[in-house]
């Protein structure tokens, strides 16, 4: 394919960018989640060295097991100041039902799109993120097609934590990805339309944000939530380097493990034959800081892969949004050094796995 000279110096520019001096890490463990958190955090990160890799999105989902509906939210902006190319926002939504599943990836311009610095109140076209108090949050939206509507309210049924802040994740040391899991566990209550059918929802849900400066393909990642009403458990796992950590609250008290004190493989596959990739439909994790022991399957119920839709030089990543069951057992040293069986969990929850694009 022929390439204008203005195609090659925006690839020129481009790359200098992506490459260019790091960003100074800042120290946040330990502090008290506040709204402003979970707010938006770009003006914190802009300062003309990677800004055109800038990404960020406000996750929810939500499982209603009695019924028969799953749903994945995600409000998304990349290269907010369209440094050499149009900003890239985004509304992401993916509903499983018994009938089948539908998605939406759909794009919005750069004026449509607007955030609060000092809580979660987002608006992507008519897509929206409303903060009604430090507890409850309000979704509300509609895919471009019309598929898909939403309505939701959060209330925040477990304590909220960092994950991460400007966490190494990548081959450059500038890049770096922070996460708060605002709402670990969530009672949420309104409707779901599919194809114009409305589902009531009374279940529970979850939602994280991540933020930073990164390439794509450089932080290809695993990730997996499952909560019940007295157990959460979180994996934000980068494939292949040295970054991750593996989280279980269960009763009041939270855990999290390294890289060092985990171990996360895949144990079965299946190969999509339209992006021509292997992705997984089972894992285990076993996880032991000397002080809890966990152990977790993983087996995958429904997938939906969704593209990144990067464009050159950027290679292009897929996300298989999964849906998944979960199974696992947690023990407790005693101070006898016996180990003693803590809990026993089972339920659905969700995973993430993205590969790059052939």
């Amino acid at each position: 394919m022929m390439r204008t000279t203005a195609a090659l110096g925006l690839t020129t520019a481009l790359v200098g960018l992506l490459l260019g001096r790091a960003a100074v890490p800042e120290a946040r463990a330990g502090q008290e989640v506040t709204l402003a958190d979970d707010a938006y955090h770009y003006a914190a990160w802009a300062n003309g060295s990677h800004d055109v890799a800038y990404t960020e999105w406000w996750y929810f989902n939500v499982v209603d097991a009695a019924r028969g509906v799953r749903a994945i939210f995600s409000y998304f902006i990349a290269n907010p100041d369209g440094v050499l190319e149009p900003a890239r926002i985004r509304v992401v939504a993916v509903a499983y039902t018994g009938t089948g599943t539908v998605s939406a990836i759909d794009a919005y311009p750069a004026d449509a799109f607007s955030a609060s610095a000092q809580q979660a109140d987002v608006v992507i076209g008519q897509c929206t993120i409303e903060v009604i108090d430090a507890e409850t949050y309000r979704i509300a939206g509609e895919s471009l097609d019309g598929r898909l509507a939403w309505d939701l309210v959060y209330v925040r049924a477990a304590t909220s934590w960092f994950a991460a802040d400007r966490m190494p994740v990548g081959r450059l040391a500038w890049e770096q990805m922070s996460w708060l899991v605002y709402m670990p566990r969530a009672h949420v209550r309104g409707w779901l339309a599919v194809d114009g059918r409305v589902w009531e929802i009374d279940s529970a849900g979850y939602h994280d944000h991540n933020w930073g400066e990164w390439i794509p393909t450089d932080a290809l990642w695993n990730w997996a939530q499952y909560s019940s009403p007295d157990l959460a458990f979180e994996l934000g796992d980068f494939q292949g380097g040295a970054t991750g950590l593996a989280s279980v609250d269960a009763g009041g008290e939270r855990t999290v493990f390294t890289k060092e004190q985990y171990t996360f493989a895949h144990t079965r596959w299946a190969f999509d034959e339209d992006e021509r990739v292997w992705y997984p439909t089972e894992s285990l994790l076993v996880a032991d800081d000397g002080q809890r022991r966990l152990r977790v399957r993983i087996t995958v119920e429904e997938t939906v892969p969704l593209r990144g839709e990067l464009r050159f030089p950027l290679r292009d990543i897929i996300i298989f949004e999964q849906t998944a069951r979960y199974e696992g057992r947690l023990w407790t040293r005693s101070p006898d050094g016996r180990w003693l069986l803590e809990t026993v969990f089972h339920g659905e929850g969700f995973t993430e796995y993205t590969a790059k694009h052939r």
